[in-house]
């Protein structure tokens, strides 16, 4: 059967409709053509002068770990200690048999007072019942004293990598894998779940196509991701692509990854491997990306790096020999230092390989320029202004903030693709096209250095031409040619003709994924 889509407004097009057949682009003219070649068994759309563009592209998220948070208490937009009390009470009052209480997503620099949420917060909740919760960039947590209790953690509990604070129930970086392996185990079923609750979520923002890190999201068994997502994979219920950014817990885990046969591309249209995933250092919110100088607001601190040098470069050679690439999450100048000169190492000239680097927050014009150098790709979060432009100076200074988030620059030198870390942020694609061109929090307080901003094309081409040029995707997908694959967004309005500040009040109306409408509103 053909589907015809009519009374369109298509990016990049003259045609204002198409014709659709087997999940594929078959035709695209006036109106009148397409609806002449539909008969009366045929279905067609009148879409009233909506936009059309490909399907958007997150090229980097935690979609098995997004899902999660979805069923679990969810904090952002909690804005007190209080607050956030209130919504654990809740989901205790709840008529399900409670044994963890699992939250994510608050913000201490969205809250109205200074008072942190602690241990003895927690203990007022429940003494009984484990409860943690994580800050939304996922580099910090709080736990009450029966999850310190079934941790093991005691007062002089240290661990490598990470900090524990026992008096507030406070833990950074590696210090959360030790709550995270005693939450309830899961399955591969219950993955599958999260994956489909995650990615009908993504769906409903027009997404069609996503970088995930899921192998360490919610155990330590890479294995139980892998089977999640190729099983749904086989059966084809994934509403969307997924590109797998592989983490391991150690060089050796990996090996035995590679030593089954899995490396670069090995997968099907639904779900492949994408490149090796190493997170260097933590998050500037929490004040745990590795920094060269202290932290403007914390003089006592530079943040830490989550690996040993050694132990890194072992992880490129091995991705290297096997012809996968690497990308790090590397927030802090430091991270972003000593990556760049592992990559040095194993980088050939013009990057064959797509090694890259995530986020490109805190950086110095000579690793900008570097990075450019090296045609390294580069996974931005334009979402993060809304709240980082609050922070930045105050976290690093006027001098850092100045060469920081420098996604123009890196978009005209590099291939930089824009996403949303989700579960760090919704992954609202028409916000972070808006904060992408702005530079501006929403709330119109606070903004970034604006000779880096974005063209509204430019920040709409982040999300979908260069995504596809990232995921190496683009001899089929991301253009509306014909034999492409369907995969498209609908919007309520073009937002070429809206004014930058308003572009988060579009909406996206229907995601079509392979000729399949995986959403509409």
């Amino acid at each position: 059967m053909l589907k015809g889509f009519i009374n369109a407004e298509i990016w990049r097009k003259d045609s204002q409709a198409f014709l659709i057949e087997d999940g594929k682009f078959i035709r695209f003219g006036t109106n009148e053509e397409i609806e002449k070649e539909c008969s009366s068994q045929d279905e067609v759309v009148d879409l009233k002068g909506a936009f059309v563009v490909p399907g958007f592209v997150d090229s980097h998220m935690h979609l098995l770990e997004y899902g999660n948070y979805l069923r679990n208490v969810q904090l952002k937009g909690t804005h007190s200690t209080d607050d956030i009390l209130a919504r654990l009470r809740a989901r205790l009052s709840s008529p399900e048999k409670i044994e963890w209480i699992i939250g994510r997503g608050y913000n201490e620099e969205e809250f109205n007072e200074s008072h942190i949420p602690t241990k003895q917060d927690l203990d007022g909740i429940s003494h009984y019942i484990p409860i943690s919760i994580t800050r939304s960039c996922g580099h910090k947590m709080v736990v009450n004293s029966k999850a310190l209790e079934l941790a093991g953690i005691g007062p002089d509990s240290t661990i490598d990598g990470g900090k524990i604070d026992f008096e507030h129930g406070w833990l950074e970086e590696t210090a959360l894998n030790v709550i995270h392996d005693i939450w309830p185990k899961p399955t591969v079923d219950s993955m599958k779940q999260d994956i489909l609750a995650g990615a009908k979520a993504a769906n409903r923002y027009g997404i069609t196509y996503v970088g995930s890190d899921d192998f360490l999201s919610l155990c330590d068994d890479w294995r139980m991701a892998l089977d999640a997502y190729m099983q749904l994979s086989y059966q084809e219920k994934l509403p969307l692509r997924v590109e797998e950014q592989c983490e391991f817990i150690s060089p050796q885990e990996f090996a035995a990854f590679l030593d089954e046969g899995y490396t670069y591309l090995v997968g099907d249209d639904y779900f492949h491997i994408g490149p090796l995933k190493l997170v260097t250092d933590g998050s500037l919110g929490a004040r745990t990306a590795a920094l060269l100088k202290p932290y403007n607001d914390a003089k006592d601190t530079r943040g830490y790096m989550c690996y040993e040098r050694a132990e890194m470069k072992a992880f490129m050679e091995l991705a290297a020999e096997y012809n996968m690439p690497t990308i790090c999450h590397a927030i802090g100048d430091k991270a972003v230092d000593t990556v760049l000169k592992l990559y040095e190492k194993i980088v050939l000239p013009g990057n064959p390989l797509h090694h890259g680097l995530v986020h490109c927050q805190i950086m110095t014009p000579e690793q900008t320029q570097k990075v450019v150098e090296m045609k390294l790709n580069c996974y931005f979060q334009s979402l993060f202004i809304d709240t980082d432009a609050k922070m930045l100076e105050a976290r690093v200074g006027k001098d850092r903030a100045k060469s920081s988030y420098p996604f123009k620059t890196l978009f005209e030198g590099t291939c930089a693709s824009n996403g949303s870390d989700a579960p760090v942020e919704e992954p609202d694609v028409l916000k972070g096209i808006e904060l992408a061109v702005t530079r501006t929090s929403l709330d119109g307080s606070a903004s970034m250095n604006r000779s880096e901003c974005l063209s509204v094309e430019e920040a709409l081409e982040s999300y979908t031409d260069r995504g596809y040029d990232a995921f190496v995707q683009k001899d089929h997908l991301g253009s509306f040619e014909e034999g492409y694959d369907a995969d498209f967004a609908v919007i309520d309005h073009n937002i070429l003709n809206m004014k930058p500040e308003e572009i988060h009040t579009a909406k996206v109306i229907m995601t079509v994924m392979k000729g399949n409408t995986v959403f509409e509103r």
